[in-house]
């Protein structure tokens, strides 16, 4: 099934204050190789709900995981600048009804967004369209240009810049419709419909979130049933996140936003082999910079009947697992830990299983697509609040890692899949960064 990238590869930039990290680096002396982040509200490809700018407007979180992911219509955009609503009347007319659209410009595809002229240079879309786009049916748009504006960063005021396309997206959200801005490799699409995720990083409350927007050419069904195994972000007691309110529009600002910072590997995330052997591949080494490797069918191999905690060793494993895997899956190991004792709970990890050296080695063998699980895999991680614990003591990491498998790693309702083979959706953010990167994963049952 072939995935094609359409996010814009999120990295320092100098407008957008959205930027990813190294937090630690092994030429630092530090244990690991690992990624932080920093969210400002927008950036680079990124989903947002009418809750952004108007007070009392939907969040992303009221919205169903179908608006994010789903059959989408492709479609270039008039040649006009600025385009009006009859253009779009006429661009969607006699289209197959669907909840997604991606207007085509060529704009991200031509000009680098380090670059001002992505700014100035790019089409116009009145406010109008969106009405043309909300009576066609629409639930969320997608674009490959920013509606950002470029403040004055000089004292007299020059230098700023006011988006006209702000005022589309302004009506875009008054109609209730998501709005994706920034996606990049729209001239990939040869087809006039794709399937289409852009599915946003699990902020609570927020309006707007980083995503990274991908399509699939082909897909098995019209409507499949999509279930969220991502683990929400919040305040952690062990895991470096601060998760804070930042403008308010009850404050008076001309926004509401969640801002976050992340310094380390929690909440769900993936790992590249990097993040603990210092020579192995890095995830824009790994197929399709990691989608390749994450987006499969995946075989669950279900734990959740043992008493917590306990050891999974290479006989427990085998026989759980039985006949089932398939070269490429995605072997997936369920404890329900999370959904048993919560993400909060500081006995997350003195009552994890563990994955034994063992069975780790059993699962390299098999040459998974990726390993994911709802627990932390190794015994160490128990210590981990309590004492520095140095990388070599992380064996079942190392026995997957040596075998260049990357983890994908803390769902949660994994109880909730209701089919024998799903697909797990789980869709690292694009950064700059190496060892792996935050990310939202859904279960597809087809």
């Amino acid at each position: 099934m072939p995935i094609l990238d359409l996010a814009q590869t999120m990295e320092p930039h100098w407008l957008w204050e959205s930027y990813p990290f190294v937090s630690q680096s092994y030429y630092r002396d530090d244990e690991f190789l690992e990624f932080g982040y920093h969210w400002r509200g927008s950036g680079f490809s990124f989903v947002s709900s009418p809750g952004w700018k108007t007070l009392g407007g939907g969040l992303i979180g009221s919205y169903r995981l179908s608006d994010f992911a789903g059959i989408a219509n492709v479609v270039d955009a008039p040649p006009s600048s600025p385009a009006g609503a009859p253009d779009f009347k006429q661009l969607l007319l006699n289209l197959p009804r669907r909840d997604i659209l991606l207007i085509r410009t060529g704009h991200s595809d031509s000009i680098s967004n380090r670059r001002p002229e992505y700014w100035l240079r790019a089409p116009v879309f009145l406010p109008e369209c969106a009405a043309a786009i909300a009576e066609a049916g629409y639930r969320h748009v997608a674009i490959d240009f920013s509606c950002d504006d470029i403040p004055a960063f000089r004292p007299n005021g020059e230098g700023g810049y006011r988006n006209p396309n702000g005022g589309f997206r302004s009506e875009i959200h008054a109609r209730g419709i998501l709005l994706t801005e920034n996606c990049l490799n729209l001239a990939a699409l040869d087809q006039p419909e794709i399937f289409f995720a852009a599915l946003p990083y699990s902020i609570p409350n927020s309006a707007t979130a980083p995503c990274r927007p991908i399509a699939l050419t082909r897909w098995p069904s019209e409507a499949p049933r999509l279930i969220d195994v991502s683990t929400p972000i919040f305040n952690h007691w062990r895991w470096k996140f601060d998760v804070r309110q930042g403008r308010s529009l009850k404050n008076g600002d001309g926004a509401d936003e969640i801002h976050f910072l992340i310094t380390g590997h929690g909440f769900t995330h993936c790992d590249a082999p990097c993040h603990m052997r210092k020579a192995a591949a890095t995830i824009q080494q790994l197929p399709n910079e990691g989608l390749d490797r994450f987006i499969r069918e995946a075989v669950i191999v279900d734990f959740s009947d043992l008493q917590l905690p306990f050891p999974i060793t290479r006989e427990l494993l085998a026989r759980r697992l039985g006949d089932r895997y398939r070269p490429g899956d995605i072997i997936v190991l369920r404890s329900d830990l999370t959904n048993k004792l919560g993400y909060e709970s500081t006995e997350w990890h003195l009552k994890a299983p563990n994955l034994e050296r063992e069975a780790a080695e059993f699962i390299a063998e098999l040459e998974p697509s990726a390993v994911s699980l709802d627990f932390p895999q190794d015994f160490i991680a128990r210590e981990m609040p309590t004492r520095h614990v140095c990388n070599h003591e992380f064996v079942a990491h190392h026995a997957i890692f040596a075998a260049g498998i990357p983890f994908v790693e803390d769902l949660k309702n994994l109880g909730d899949v209701r089919v024998e083979r799903p697909m797990l959706l789980a869709v690292p953010m694009r950064t700059s960064c190496s060892d792996g990167a935050p990310m939202r994963a859904v279960m597809v049952e087809w």
